[in-house]
């Protein structure tokens, strides 16, 4: 696993973020510095849409993997992109 992230905490979309499903992926954009980003995964978007603070990364990752029957191989992809929009200040663990 990743050891970038916490899989037992819970994370979500840091105050001031938007998340925008696209044709493509996705656009991210932080208000707080005007950035935007851009996704190039549906299933990143989808994930990080479904990040709302309230269980452990971990349960969340397992679910969401396993209501689409994507191969636990695929977790190590949306572990890697949580871990670079925590450091990107995109996510955050919930309070």
């Amino acid at each position: 696993m990743n050891p970038d992230v916490e899989l037992n905490a819970c994370y979500r979309l840091a105050p001031g973020v938007t998340l925008r499903p696209e044709r493509f992926g996705g656009l991210v954009y932080r208000y707080d510095n005007r950035r935007l980003y851009f996704l190039h995964s549906h299933q990143a978007v989808e994930f990080v849409n479904h990040l709302d603070g309230s269980r452990s990364l971990q349960e969340q990752l397992d679910d969401f993997l396993a209501a689409r029957e994507m191969p636990k191989s695929a977790g190590e992809t949306l572990l890697k992109t949580v871990a670079r929009l925590e450091q990107l200040g995109i996510l955050t663990h919930a309070a």
